[in-house]
């Protein structure tokens, strides 16, 4: 999120100042590096929500002894298409990308491979992990349950389910991939702490305050449920994608779920389930990827609305901001700036 008062870092900065952090935290380089790249990839898509506005949480966390900061990743069960990954209590972005790697290479073979994973931590935006496959003539699926539970059944006045985001990641030929990542709220949790951090208000239908009432106030969002997309059909989205995350490996759901920001004794157990699709085992890849981009273009060339002067498919438009966050530097706000500094000069570093 942009705002006049942002100040832009450029990519390589920022990386070399929180992989510095982590470090600090014993997370080894090798390990901080794809940590870090995780999240800087989610600011240059312009996905604030799941960038380092996390950071200071996670190092937080690392530093409560909450979460291991080495990690012995394993297979504790599989066959040739599967596995349940144990992630150690890990960073969740390093989990995730692993377990994600086992799904690439099972279905490498050619076979459809789908890989559960428990005992790992928020793992950030789920579009980084279902892009993995885009490159291996792939379609790729990653699912998780949220960190907090902050989404009330459908007629319930208590939270015990998360947003459960999910992507998905379409490879195309000469069209940029068509990758889906939401949450099944109106908004991700994480917009309304960026609005929060920023005092700026949100619209009302993306949440209810403690009252149970609509609000624009971040703060008092925070305090309150989000609200399901779509009404009663997000809410069962949300359930769904919760159970598909969590029933397949042992992770925990529902009541078991603590709260990342509140809890710093009891490990989180979050997990996730990650998919590939190998393209050439249902079609030919040269004819899959031009029936992709004839697609793209149909939805794209449609007659637009009065105003609108161009039509986007998802990812479309984080793929642009990434190109130009690259060329002139990731638009910081200066509340999130704060916090890392004052983070950094916890352990004498400076962004």
């Amino acid at each position: 999120m942009e705002t006049n008062q942002s100040e832009r870092i450029g990519e390589r900065a920022l990386k070399r100042f929180c992989t510095e952090i982590l470090m600090k935290v014993e997370v080894p380089r090798e390990d901080a590096v794809e940590i870090i790249d995780n999240l800087v990839e989610a600011d240059l898509r312009g996905v604030s929500s799941h960038g380092v506005m996390r950071f200071p949480i996670y190092v937080e966390r690392l530093r409560a002894g909450v979460v291991n900061p080495r990690p012995k990743i394993r297979i504790v069960r599989e066959t040739g298409s599967t596995a349940v990954v144990d992630g150690d209590n890990g960073m969740g972005q390093f989990v995730g990308k692993r377990a994600m790697q086992v799904a690439i290479d099972k279905g490498s073979s050619g076979d459809c491979s789908f890989v559960a994973v428990r005992n790992s931590n928020h793992f950030g935006a789920a579009a980084y992990y279902s892009s993995m496959a885009v490159a291996h003539e792939m379609i790729g699926l990653s699912f998780t349950i949220g960190g907090i539970n902050h989404m009330t059944p459908w007629g319930g006045a208590e939270a015990i389910l998360g947003n459960n985001p999910f992507s998905v990641a379409l490879p195309a030929g000469e069209e940029l991939p068509v990758v889906l990542d939401m949450a099944c709220s109106v908004a991700a949790r994480g917009k309304i702490m960026v609005a929060a951090k920023d005092h700026t208000p949100i619209p009302d239908d993306w949440a209810v305050g403690p009252d149970g009432q609509p609000t624009t106030d971040p703060h008092e969002a925070l305090k309150g449920f989000v609200l399901p997309v779509g009404g009663p059909k997000g809410y069962a989205l949300t359930l769904v994608i919760g159970l598909l995350s969590t029933m397949l490996s042992g992770a925990f759901f529902g009541s078991e779920v603590t709260h990342m920001y509140d809890d710093f004794e009891q490990p989180q157990n979050i997990g996730h389930l990650f998919g590939v699709l190998p393209i050439a085992s249902f079609e030919s890849v040269q004819s899959y990827k031009a029936r992709m981009d004839k697609a793209i273009r149909e939805v794209r060339n449609v007659k637009r609305a009065p105003g609108v002067e161009r039509i986007y498919l998802p990812g479309e438009r984080e793929h642009l901001l990434a190109e130009e966050y690259r060329r002139s530097g990731i638009p910081m706000p200066p509340t999130v700036l704060t916090e890392l500094r004052d983070l950094g000069r916890q352990f004498g570093l400076k962004l």
